[in-house]
């Protein structure tokens, strides 16, 4: 399957009410900054979250939180996905009550960890699905006061998400970072993008050997870590490119590129587009990328 780059930028129709839902048979392996509920409407799909792979049936949910690279594949004919896309300020508070920092903060700022999905056998999974068909109902028809009630059942369906995170935790030893776990390392080059970072220091971060992490890095992002690192400094440096008027030469330096030539080759390679025509508006079309 040919994919856009990893970086995506969803469409949000309405920025005042940042939600939108999306149907479909699968979905490329992306990252975005919003928050996302994968739902199996109908068959069965493997769902890759990071480094985790969740063979997941009609009925059963996935969630990813921002700037997690996901994805997921139909496992068998007819399979329907239903993709909950929002942004977070969508279901936090003011801060003016308790469901800001008791709920959402910790699990925001990674100090305890959502559970990746719920399964058919999970508690409170019927009515997870019967909130996640009213939401899709209540978007889709658009009616009067729609948006008050695809909140409350955003709310709803995250308030039995939490009430089964407690149940997990309160029932099983506190999770650790598994060694092949690429979690917190994907956000860290996402961070440091601009930086050298090496094989062997990237391999440290996750408890691999140099060898066994370069096969890892790979069947997780499809992607050697050098091309990797790469993507995500084109993808700064097209967002330059389109939003400021800075000269090329400094949103390469800004994007973490050593040199001009370097900046073109590899902009070139990734874009299949030159800098230049980028900023003049014209369309770019992406290397393609298989999984």
């Amino acid at each position: 399957m040919t994919v856009s780059p990893l970086k995506e930028k969803t469409f949000i129709p309405d920025q005042t009410f940042p939600i939108n839902v999306f149907f479909s048979t699968d979905v490329y392996l992306h990252w975005h900054d919003h928050m996302e509920w994968i739902y199996v409407k109908d068959g069965r799909a493997k769902v890759q979250v990071d480094a985790s792979f969740l063979h997941l049936s009609k009925g059963e949910l996935a969630f990813v939180n921002a700037k997690q690279l996901h994805g997921a594949v139909p496992l068998e004919p007819g399979t329907e996905l239903v993709s909950i896309v929002f942004n977070e300020a969508l279901v936090r508070g003011s801060g003016l009550d308790i469901t800001e920092h008791h709920y959402f903060v910790p699990y925001l700022q990674q100090q305890l960890k959502w559970p990746s999905s719920m399964r058919l056998s999970d508690p409170f999974i019927k009515e997870m699905n019967f909130s996640f068909a009213r939401l899709v109902e209540e978007f889709q028809s658009k009616r009067p006061g729609y948006e008050l009630l695809v909140k409350a059942e955003l709310l709803r369906i995250f308030g039995l998400y939490f009430r089964y995170a407690q149940q997990c935790s309160a029932g099983s030893p506190p999770r650790t970072q598994k060694p092949h776990d690429l979690s917190h390392l994907l956000q860290t080059l996402r961070d440091r993008y601009r930086e050298t970072i090496t094989v062997s220091e990237a391999a440290r971060l996750v408890n691999l050997s140099p060898n066994h992490f370069c096969k890892i890095f790979k069947q997780v992002t499809g992607k050697t870590l050098v091309e990797y690192i790469q993507l995500l400094r084109v993808q700064e440096a097209e967002r330059l490119l389109l939003e400021t008027d800075y000269p090329v030469a400094e949103i390469a330096e800004r994007a973490g590129f050593s040199n001009m030539t370097y900046f073109g080759r590899v902009f070139k390679k990734v874009r299949n587009k030159a800098p230049s025509a980028v900023r003049k508006g014209e369309a770019t079309v992406a290397a393609p990328l298989h999984i």
